[in-house]
């Protein structure tokens, strides 16, 4: 299985890239997502990726990090989501985003990426849903050390912040005010740094 490939960008589109490792093109679909976080061409560039094996195709699929391709071996384990419908998931939704969505059992999110309807949408949360939330809670407690720093994060992500822009505005804040305070003051201070 490649895993990694690491070589010169020689081509981008907003499906796929050619990475030129020591002479060999190697041609990766993407995500659009990742395509946004590229390098100019001829750049030197590293990428995670998933070898998909059937019979009459070998494909290669790049993740911008191990997490977000750890997510996507999950979608496509549930049966009536290949690959194309996989990427498309994640053109849409970063993987912090798509997690809470399965968390929170938000299949109508689902339905909005070509090719999923109610039926598959259900079946992703259902089948997913306890697989996601031990990774997803484990990490926002370890993140938010207490509950209040958990809904305050929640009360930012649904304001439309995004995980790195509420990580940057919480680090602002002085950690003994956050354990003193209580939830509505430290929404309040995080909402003047925003």
């Amino acid at each position: 299985m490649i895993s990694r490939l690491s070589g010169k960008l020689i081509f981008k589109s907003l499906s796929k890239i050619i990475l030129d490792v020591s002479g060999i093109g190697f041609d990766v679909l993407i995500s659009s997502r990742t395509f946004e976080k590229l390098p100019d061409l001829n750049m030197e560039f590293s990428i995670d990726t998933y070898m998909h094996v059937r019979e009459d195709e070998i494909l290669l699929i790049g993740f911008l990090n191990q997490k977000e391709k750890e997510l996507f071996l999950k979608i496509i384990s549930v049966s009536g989501v290949s690959i194309k419908i996989a990427l498309g998931v994640f053109s849409i939704y970063s993987a912090d985003k798509l997690s809470r969505i399965i968390v929170n059992g938000e299949s109508e999110m689902l339905r909005r990426v070509p090719g999923i309807g109610g039926k598959l949408s259900e079946r992703i949360i259902l089948e997913l849903k306890g697989k996601v939330t031990e990774e997803i809670t484990g990490r926002e407690e370890m993140l938010a050390g207490n509950s209040k720093i958990f809904e305050v994060k929640e009360a930012l992500r649904s304001l439309g912040y995004s995980g790195s822009e509420i990580q940057k505005t919480l680090s602002k804040i002085d950690r003994k005010f956050m354990e003193e305070a209580n939830t509505q003051d430290i929404l309040k201070a995080a909402l003047r740094e925003v």
